[in-house]
């Protein structure tokens, strides 16, 4: 395997290379929360039989039970390398990154997913951000460093969604920001909504991968308000031609309930 290469000048692979994909040990999350991860590309392409170049939009789901993360930069080289190589379908294609990714994340299912061209209409119908946008609450806001303490609760028992586009944190190795939405849906005390937003942009100078803030996230909901019920969603804009989109709950998600939001900004 190769050193990771986020950050540096690494040279583009000019074919199917697995050795340049870069696993990240997960933290343990082991008992507290379940979910999964879906990746999307919009920059994968492929040559047919003939030499003719194909493009296709990669779908990448795998569950919070796998081993490891891949890391973004690695899959992008990746994936670039394969647009130099001959596949005699989209399927074909699906195989190899599927048979490649499974050996280093460690999970326990792997999902690949590529839409062709007939199928981009699907992906152009974008949702909006679901439930109660918090976004028009007139809050001030002085912390820009991830603090819990923000979280505040009522005791009248609530079941709602609450989302927002205001979340922006950054990548702990590059520093460069990753703009993102978050929603919340949960069943229990009532999360008081200023507060949430408060929290919510508290992450704004706050670095970590998207995979760890949403798990960030969860734990911190939990702790503070202790909902019976709990899921958590970071829709990450692209970044390199790539969205990451994390989903952790406080129920078992098995590989037939994975929610394909799209928001507008990805």
């Amino acid at each position: 395997m190769s050193p990771m290469p986020l950050g540096k000048d690494v040279p583009q692979p000019q074919g199917r290379d697995a050795s340049v994909l870069y696993p990240i040990r997960r933290r343990s999350c082991a008992g507290a929360m379940f979910g999964y991860d879906l990746w999307r590309s919009y920059e994968l392409s492929w040559l047919n039989p003939r030499g003719k170049p194909m493009v296709g939009i990669l779908e990448l789901v795998y569950p919070l039970e796998s081993e490891s993360i891949v890391e973004s930069k690695s899959l992008k080289l990746y994936l670039n390398g394969l647009s130099h190589v001959a596949y005699g379908s989209a399927e074909d294609v699906s195989a190899v990154i599927r048979e490649d990714l499974e050996r280093i994340l460690g999970a326990p299912w792997v999902m690949v997913r590529i839409i062709g061209q007939e199928g981009f209409p699907e992906l152009a119908c974008m949702q909006a951000l679901p439930g109660v946008c918090l976004d028009a609450l007139d809050v001030a806001v002085d912390c820009y460093q991830r603090d819990r303490g923000l979280l505040s609760c009522k005791e009248d028992f609530q079941e709602e969604v609450l989302s927002s586009d205001l979340l922006r944190t950054s990548c702990p190795i590059t520093g460069q920001p990753d703009w993102g939405s978050a929603v919340i849906a949960y069943r229990g005390r009532g999360i008081n909504h200023a507060s949430l937003l408060k929290y919510l942009c508290s992450y704004r100078e706050h670095e970590g991968f998207a995979e760890e803030v949403c798990e960030q996230i969860f734990l911190d909901i939990t702790q503070q308000c202790s909902p019976e019920w709990l899921s958590v969603r970071c829709l990450y804009t692209r970044r390199g031609g790539i969205d990451i989109n994390s989903f952790r709950c406080s129920s078992p998600v098995g590989p037939d309930e994975i929610e394909r939001t799209r928001l507008i900004r990805q």
